[in-house]
């Protein structure tokens, strides 16, 4: 039986996707929302992750993966991502950054549910307060850019747990 985690929020993504299937989008959220998981139900989506992460020298990657999480860390992601990820039409990346396109959508997620879901990936070994830092930059970032966005409200029913 394939694995159905993300498989609502990917089908009311798509929804979103097809008016935007003309222009480059990011679907962007914080660390331990579910954006792998929602992008795996989403022909052509791309995880900045794999595009970024390859192209980091060594310095560069113990520069972002630098704990605790610090507004300079995020910037210098940001500035990174945005200098070497190109996106283009129809193939939306997921990030955690904002990068260079024309519509973003935002993966809204209450602090209970994404405490509940940064404990659930404690592999990850990021704390909630770096990925609360993480989201609240992202928000002033998407804020900032002046690009025009959406927000997608994640919630328990449609995560798949």
């Amino acid at each position: 039986m394939p694995d159905m985690k993300g498989f609502a929020d990917a089908v009311a993504l798509r929804r979103v996707l097809q008016k935007y299937v003309d222009q480059r989008v990011a679907v962007l959220g914080p660390p331990c929302v579910g954006k792998s998981t929602i992008l795996r139900h989403i022909p052509g989506a791309v995880d900045m992750d794999m595009i970024l992460f390859p192209q980091l020298s060594p310095a560069e990657k113990r520069v972002v993966f630098q704990k605790p999480w610090s507004s300079p860390v995020g910037k210098e992601m940001a500035r990174l991502a945005s200098s070497r990820i190109v996106v283009s039409p129809g193939h939306p990346v997921f990030a955690t950054v904002v990068i260079r396109v024309d519509f973003i959508i935002y993966l809204k997620i209450y602090d209970e549910l994404l405490l509940k879901r940064v404990m659930i990936r404690q592999e990850r070994r990021q704390s909630f307060g770096d990925v609360k830092g993480i989201q609240l930059q992202l928000e002033a970032d998407i804020q900032k850019s002046g690009i025009p966005s959406v927000e997608y409200f994640l919630t328990e029913e449609n995560q798949g747990h």
